[in-house]
C-alpha cells in the first residue's frame, strides 16, 4: 500500500499539509453522506447509496489519510508505515482490557 500512497503523494505534490488533513475532513463526510443514503435516514431522498459506495467513501478516507501521513513524514513511506503500525498496536493492546460502556471495544481515539 504504501508505495502507492508514494505514488499519489508525488503526484498531488503541490497540496499542502494544510488542505491534505482538510481533504481527510471532506472524505469523511463523504462516508456519511454515503451511509446516511444506503440507510435511507434522509427520508427525502429515501434509500440512494449503496454498501459498495460506502465502502468506496471509507477506502477514500484511508488513502487520503495515509497520503496526509506521507506529507507529515516528508514522503517517507517507512515512517508513515512504522507510525500506523506503531498505532494500531497500541489500539490493539487495549483489547486486553474490559470493555468499554455498554460492552463496547475501544476505539482508535
Amino acid at each position: 500500500m504504501w508505495n502507492e500512497i508514494a505514488e499519489l503523494h508525488a503526484h498531488h505534490g503541490h497540496v499542502s499539509v494544510d488542505l491534505q488533513m482538510l481533504k481527510i475532513t471532506e472524505e469523511v463526510g463523504e462516508a456519511a453522506e454515503a451511509y446516511i443514503g444506503m440507510i435511507g435516514a434522509n427520508k427525502r431522498k429515501g434509500v440512494h447509496r449503496t454498501r459498495e459506495d460506502v465502502l468506496a467513501e471509507l477506502s477514500d478516507v484511508i488513502i487520503t489519510a495515509a497520503v496526509a501521513m506521507s506529507r507529515l513524514t516528508g514522503g517517507d513511506q517507512a515512517a508513515a508505515a512504522g507510525a500506523l503500525d506503531s498505532r494500531l498496536a497500541h489500539v490493539l493492546s487495549r483489547l486486553d482490557g474490559p470493555p468499554g460502556p455498554g460492552g463496547a471495544t475501544p476505539t482508535a481515539s
